[in-house]
């Protein structure tokens, strides 16, 4: 399987649109994954954080960035909501923060409310 997923990097990715043209450059990377990485809970993340990207909100990921740089330890997800303008807004901006590595989650699954968290050092 690894050199079948060799092969086909070597010869870069398209995808087929709607209309039967092809688009180059559509896909990053190619990884054989199993039921046990590939859980509905990462699926899930992996797509939050996707739709996050698109609505990134630059002012309020700068000011979730400043709330998470002094804090220390283990938190929830949950607690960086309180006392914010917009959740929606901030939970964009930490799903944000997690994708760049800022923050890390220390529980597996879905990322919810009760995810704990902490600040990469």
């Amino acid at each position: 399987m690894t050199e079948l997923l060799e092969r086909i990097k070597a010869e870069g990715y398209v995808r087929k649109n709607k209309n039967g043209t092809t688009k180059s450059g559509a896909v990053n990377d190619i990884r054989l994954m199993t039921e046990r990485e590939a859980t509905y809970g990462a699926f899930e993340n992996a797509e939050r954080i996707l739709r996050a990207r698109r609505m990134r909100n630059d002012a309020e990921f700068n000011s979730a960035c400043d709330a998470v740089r002094n804090l220390s330890g283990r938190f929830r997800f949950g607690d960086l909501l309180r006392g914010c303008e917009n959740r929606g807004l901030r939970r964009t901006a930490l799903l944000l923060l997690i994708d760049e590595g800022v923050l890390l989650t220390e529980t597996p699954g879905r990322i919810d409310d009760l995810t704990m968290l902490m600040v990469r050092r």
